[in-house]
């Protein structure tokens, strides 16, 4: 209602082409919370502080939910349990065969030694049936030996490639379940800044975000602003946009002092438009306002502001 009044009363002391545009105060040192990358792109609002709330560095600003991460998590944390598990289960198993194949090489060394012990006796001590017969198993037993030799060789080579194999797949596992979990804590917002909270304003409704509202990824829901180098945001139509330009001197007044008026200036006009259906149709384009003396006024972060000017020649 004041803010109506108050556009009533300036209409009746500008000119009428002067354009007028509605926006609001915040610092140009203002931390922007967009609401983080979330696997539907669409995300609830579980916890907002108050609006208006001063908050220092660290202090908690906004919770996402993140029911889904939760389950996502969990289940990585029981995909590692049951990789270890069966890792441990393989590496025992192939310790055991290396073992195994060991016992059986240094039993065929034992044969092979005892076999060539019976094999160089001559001929003539025990004929030439006895003879053959042990050059036979001497061959035999040879083989034997080298094949176990390889086996054990491959065996170990195995067991060495095994355990690469699970230290990769075991640091995959973990690196897979940090991310979830440094995912989950990104969706816990804190202050980078000390300031006053305010609200985003919705591009469809122009209502201020809350909480259990769904929201985009990549739109901004909350922002910190401190109470130096205070600037103005206003939108403009783009059919009002040719009458703006940059460096363009501006005055403001606002809501809450009336008796306040400062000069301003363009200082950015943003490169494309956004839709503000609580507006009306068409496009509008973000502006920028420096303002002059700010800090000798005490405006605070969030304050309605009315910015007016003569149209760009």
């Amino acid at each position: 209602m004041k803010m109506i009044i108050m556009m009533a009363l300036l209409m009746t002391s500008i000119p009428a082409s002067t354009l007028m545009l509605t926006g609001e105060v915040e610092s140009s040192q203002t931390q922007q919370v967009t609401m983080p990358m979330v696997r539907s792109w669409r995300a609830e609002i579980a916890d907002l502080v108050t609006e208006g709330s001063r908050v220092e560095v660290g202090d908690f600003i906004a919770r996402i939910d993140g029911s889904d991460l939760d389950a996502t998590i969990e289940a990585q944390k029981e995909a590692l349990d049951v990789y270890q598990a069966s890792s441990k289960r393989d590496m025992i198993q192939l310790r055991i065969d290396v073992n195994n194949a060991k016992l059986a090489y240094e039993k065929a060394k034992v044969d092979h030694k005892v076999a060539s012990l019976k094999a160089g006796v001559p001929i003539s001590f025990i004929g030439e049936l006895e003879y053959k017969q042990r050059q036979l198993t001497l061959k035999q037993i040879s083989k034997t030996l080298v094949d176990n030799e390889k086996k054990l060789a491959s065996l170990k080579l195995r067991e060495q490639e095994k355990r690469i194999e699970i230290e990769l797949g075991l640091q995959q596992k973990k690196q897979q379940l940090a991310y979830w979990q440094e995912r989950l804590e990104g969706l816990t917002i804190t202050a980078n800044q000390a300031g006053y909270v305010i609200h985003a304003t919705q591009p469809m409704s122009g209502s201020k975000y809350q909480i259990g509202d769904q929201v985009r990824t990549g739109e901004v829901i909350v922002k910190v602003s401190k109470v130096t180098d205070m600037q103005v945001k206003t939108w403009v139509n783009a059919i009002d946009l040719p009458k703006v330009k940059k460096n363009q001197p501006v005055r403001v007044r606002f809501d809450a002092l009336p008796s306040v008026e400062l000069n301003g200036e363009i200082i950015a006009i943003s490169a494309g438009g956004h839709d503000k259906k609580n507006w009306g149709s068409g496009l509008y384009y973000e502006i920028t306002v420096d303002l002059e003396n700010s800090d000798e006024v005490d405006l605070l972060p969030g304050m309605s502001a009315l910015v007016y000017t003569e149209e760009a020649s």
